[in-house]
């Protein structure tokens, strides 16, 4: 298990908080905001984990010694009776059973996005959670199935300069290697 204590998780909720955005929290763009909140823990996890979510199915992060991780994050995730909301562990997995529910991490790291706080659990605990119905599988945890690690959390707030008022963005911009090959941009404002 990692150690939480290298990582610097002000740092790390400062980019779930900056991307706690309604456009971001849309279906179109789920997959980016949590893509940058992966990355954002790889980042400040103080060398500990890898990202493996690009090519990796199940699992999100290596630790040094090649233990798998997978992160879950939801807004409020955490009850206050100590268990916390369902979660979606697969998606459309018909015809399988909990049987052959593959088991592709140790450790799955929990998210409260709104709370900034932040779990751990094991496979083990996850697995004995879960249900599989046509959809794909879910599961919810009960109190003391999960360790608190840090529980709200300051985050460090983003330098983001760039505004968007009365219909119109306000800021400078940077040239962008590779950026006649792009088709879209994303512009993170305040």
């Amino acid at each position: 298990m990692i150690d939480i204590n290298l990582c610097d998780l002000n740092s790390f909720f400062g980019c779930v908080d900056a991307t706690n955005t309604t456009e971001l929290k849309t279906n179109a763009f789920r997959p980016l905001r949590t893509y940058l909140q992966e990355k954002s823990f790889e980042k400040h996890s103080g060398g500990q984990l890898t990202y493996v979510g690009n090519y990796a199915d199940g699992q999100d992060f290596v630790d040094n010694n090649g233990v798998p991780y997978e992160m879950k994050g939801s807004l409020g995730l955490f009850n206050k009776n100590g268990s916390c909301k369902q979660v979606i562990l697969k998606n459309n997995m018909p015809g399988r059973s909990k049987q052959n529910l593959e088991k592709t991490f140790e450790y799955m790291l929990l998210v409260d996005t709104k709370n900034m706080s932040l779990g751990v659990t094991t496979w083990d605990v996850v697995e004995s959670r879960s249900k599989l119905d046509g959809a794909g599988a879910t599961f919810k945890l009960q109190a003391g199935d999960f360790t608190m690690l840090a529980e709200n959390v300051k985050p460090t707030e983003k330098n983001i300069k760039t505004t968007f008022s009365n219909g119109k963005i306000n800021g400078r911009k940077i040239p962008v290697a590779d950026g006649s090959c792009s088709d879209i941009a994303i512009v993170v404002v305040k």
